[in-house]
């Protein structure tokens, strides 16, 4: 079968590797789409020793399952499937209290084991959820990088609030405003440094949108909302700034959450924090019910991904992977293979 291979440090290439056969527990699912995610790029980028090559990557996909292992029951060849990129011990007490995302033996496919990036990739059943015809495979891919969103805005313990603030219009921004935008906030606000992106997030029901090169973000929700600050802020960059930022932004009692993971370190105002109430979250992954909600949201139309997701044939892997870690595109956000 052929496959997008990470063979070496900075080396991609799309070549034929041995099909996977299913071991007991598991599937063999011919992927229909997987996602190209910030992540991969960013380790790839630089070197990360979380992906150590040779490797085949690829965590956000869908298909149609092949071939059944023994032991699986449930499911048959045929049958529509998106993937949890978690893979957890169903052991441990995280798992047992229904946070298999924190299972501290868990793996991400396209890490420790081989990922989408391919025709056909064995996958424990376990990991499976049906994905209705309504849905397609290119929406499949990005139940994924939704669910994110769908987590993100599941740490929040306000309904209906007035105002929502995401930093960061990349993939998880623009899907962590749009499930804001399904829970009712009221007001959808947007801060990226890249204009293109903020079209984007506009187009989706950002309004306004700001660039904080061009102005002071956090003056300028203050001044947005009449000196209150917003009652959420998703930070989806994760980097020093952006999270004084989503602090800074937010209204006392207000609560923020960071999903993004850009930078490691974070200095903050201890005083901010405490004399204002407001409550940090951190947002990882997601659960079997995170990806439940992001079908039915993609199967009831509550998502828009045109135009800024684009779709690419799994031959054309390596440029396309090369092309968003070196200069990303102006005319699209999210790529996606089709093997």
């Amino acid at each position: 079968m052929k496959a997008l291979v990470y063979s070496d440090w900075d080396q991609l290439e799309v070549r034929d590797v041995p099909e996977p056969k299913p071991q007991p527990g598991e599937v063999v699912v011919r992927v229909a789409a997987v996602g190209i995610c910030g992540s991969e790029l960013e380790g790839f980028a630089s070197r990360s020793p979380r992906r150590t090559p040779p490797l085949v990557m690829g965590h956000e996909f869908c298909g149609e399952i092949q071939e059944v292992g023994a032991g699986v029951s449930g499911y048959r060849p045929g049958d529509r499937v998106v993937v949890n990129s978690v893979i957890s011990c169903g052991r441990c007490p995280a798992c047992r209290d229904g946070q298999s995302h924190l299972c501290p033996e868990r793996e991400v496919f396209g890490m420790k084991r081989p990922g989408g990036f391919a025709e056909l990739c064995a996958v424990p059943a376990a990991t499976l959820l049906p994905l209705p015809e309504k849905v397609s495979p290119v929406e499949g891919a990005l139940v994924e990088p939704l669910a994110n969103g769908v987590h993100a805005l599941s740490l929040v313990a306000q309904r209906l609030p007035e105002t929502v603030l995401v930093i960061g219009a990349g993939t998880i921004g623009l899907m962590a405003l749009q499930v804001a935008k399904a829970m009712g906030a009221f007001r959808l606000v947007c801060a990226d440094t890249n204009e293109r992106r903020l079209e984007v997030a506009h187009a989706l029901g950002a309004e306004p949108v700001f660039n904080p090169v061009r102005g002071d973000l956090v003056a300028a929700i203050r001044e947005f909302t009449r000196g209150r600050g917003a009652d959420v802020v998703i930070d989806a960059v994760g980097a020093s700034v952006t999270r004084r930022q989503a602090v800074a932004a937010s209204r006392p009692g207000g609560e923020v959450v960071w999903i993004g993971l850009h930078e490691d370190a974070t200095e903050l105002s201890g005083f901010d924090v405490v004399l204002g109430e407001r409550r940090i979250s951190g947002s990882y992954a997601v659960t079997p019910r995170d990806l439940q909600a992001a079908i039915g949201l993609f199967a009831h139309g509550k998502i828009e991904i045109a135009p800024w997701v684009k779709p690419f044939p799994l031959a054309e892997g390596a440029r396309v992977f090369r092309e968003l870690v070196t200069a990303p595109p102006e005319d699209y956000i999210k790529a996606l293979l089709l093997p």
